[in-house]
C-alpha cells in the first residue's frame, strides 16, 4: 500500500499521529512544532534550552512531550525517541530540526573542537535520529522525515561559517541516500533554507542592523520567517507530497 493510498485527507492526516522534533524549543523548530500542533499532531520535542522546553510545556497540553536531550549524544537520543514511542504507540514522522552554526573562525584557525560540535549536532544527530525513527514505527503508514539542510550546502555560507556549510552540504547528501534506501515505505526529504529571521541568526551575526541588511542579497528582498520554513516542511510530511522523496527544497527567497 502506498503513502498516497493509505493516507486520510490532508485537513485531518496528523490527528494524532507522533512526530518527534529535534530542535524544536526555537526558532524554525519551534514555529515547526506550532504548525503541527495546530494540526492536532501529537509532539515530542528534544532540546537543550530548558527555559524554552518550560515555556512549550506550559503553552500547550497533553498533545506535547519535552525532553532536554542533547542530539549528539546517541544513546540519549534513542532513549527519549524509545520512550516517546512506548507511550504514543510508535513514530510517524521526524523532522531533524537540531543546529548551531558554531564559532566563527577562518580555515586556519578552526579548531578541532569546534568543528567536531558542529558536525556531531548538525550530521550525527541525523544519522542517530533517523536510525532510531526506522525501528520505532512498525505497522505505521505514510512515514515521512524532514532533515534541515541549508543554502549554505550550496553556496558555502557566509565567512567563517565553514563547519556550518560543510555540516548541511553533509546532510542534503545524507538525505538523498536516505531517501533511496528507506523508499518505498517512509519518504526523506530536506529543506534548505536560505537567510531566516530566527535568534540563531542574530547570536551568529551579533547585530540586529546587520541581519535586516542581508535583505539586499535576497533577490525577495526580505528575510524569511520560521512560519515559511514550517510550513513547507509540513506540506513535504504530508500526504500533499506523497510521491517527492529525496529532494532538497529551497526556501530562500530566490537566492
Amino acid at each position: 500500500m502506498t503513502c498516497a493510498q493509505s493516507a486520510p485527507a490532508d485537513g485531518e492526516f496528523f490527528r494524532d499521529r507522533t512526530v518527534v522534533v529535534t530542535g524544536g524549543a526555537s526558532g524554525i523548530g519551534r514555529a515547526v512544532v506550532e504548525a503541527l500542533l495546530g494540526a492536532r499532531a501529537r509532539v515530542a520535542v528534544f532540546d537543550l534550552r530548558p527555559d524554552a522546553l518550560s515555556g512549550l510545556a506550559r503553552q500547550h497540553g497533553e498533545r506535547l512531550r519535552v525532553g532536554a536531550v542533547d542530539v549528539a549524544d546517541r544513546p540519549a537520543l534513542e532513549d527519549a525517541m524509545a520512550a516517546v514511542a512506548d507511550a504514543w504507540g510508535g513514530i510517524s514522522h521526524l523532522v531533524n530540526s537540531a543546529g548551531i552554526i558554531g564559532r566563527r573562525a577562518p580555515l586556519a584557525a578552526l579548531d578541532e573542537a569546534d568543528l567536531e560540535r558542529v558536525l556531531a549536532t548538525n550530521l550525527k544527530s541525523v544519522f542517530y535520529a533517523g536510525s532510531a525513527f526506522v525501528r520505532m514505527g512498525a505497522g505505521l503508514d505514510a512515514r515521512s522525515i524532514v532533515n534541515m539542510s541549508s543554502i549554505a550546502a550550496r553556496t558555502g555560507g557566509m565567512a567563517g561559517n565553514m563547519a556550518y556549510a560543510a555540516s548541511k552540504g553533509a546532510v542534503a547528501t545524507l538525505t538523498i541516500a536516505m531517501a533511496k534506501e528507506l523508499a518505498p515505505d517512509i519518504r526523506v526529504n530536506a529543506l534548505a533554507p536560505g537567510i531566516i529571521d530566527t535568534p540563531m541568526q542574530l547570536d551568529s551575526i551579533g547585530d540586529p542592523a546587520a541581519v535586516a541588511a542581508l535583505s539586499g542579497i535576497v533577490p525577495l528582498r526580505r528575510l524569511g520567517t520560521a512560519a515559511e520554513v514550517a510550513g513547507a516542511a509540513i506540506w513535504l510530511l504530508s500526504p500533499a507530497a506523497a510521491y517527492i522523496t529525496g529532494t532538497i527544497l529551497d526556501v530562500a527567497g530566490g537566492r
